[in-house]
């Protein structure tokens, strides 16, 4: 029996979107992970006293408010990383609807033209009968 092109590409697509979830919930994870980077940095900034020791004060606002600038930035990539992959879930379950409907249409045809030769043959016993 020949291998239906239709199942194929309907497999493939539920493959893409299955991937493209597990890239979303990898992405999420990286976001979070970077989220709590942020946070610890904030802690640390904001638990240093500026009269506690003000000779190092200076070196030690400058060195967490660059980590506070680079911390934002590694957040800001990984929430559009999630973004681009939220997205790349979306175009994945687009394309597998198309699957489905290409399926359905499918069917549609399948029914009809079965109806077309069901009404034939009725016709061509109701010509026998009459004796055309």
């Amino acid at each position: 029996m020949p291998r239906d092109p239709l199942a194929t590409l309907e497999k493939l697509r539920r493959l893409e979107v299955t991937a493209a979830q597990r890239r979303l919930v990898e992405a999420q994870a990286r976001l979070a992970v970077e989220e709590a980077a942020s946070a610890a940095v904030e802690t640390e900034l904001r638990s240093e006293v500026a009269d506690a020791a003000p000779f190092t004060y200076g070196a030690f606002l400058a060195r967490l408010l660059a980590a506070r600038q680079a911390q934002a930035a590694a957040t800001a990539r990984a929430e559009a990383a999630m973004e681009a992959e939220r997205m790349a879930v979306a175009q994945a379950r687009g394309a597998e609807k198309v699957v489905g409907m290409l399926r359905e249409r499918r069917a549609a045809v399948e029914r009809r033209d079965a109806m077309r030769a069901s009404q034939t043959r009725l016709d061509d016993v109701s010509q026998a009968m009459r004796g055309d």
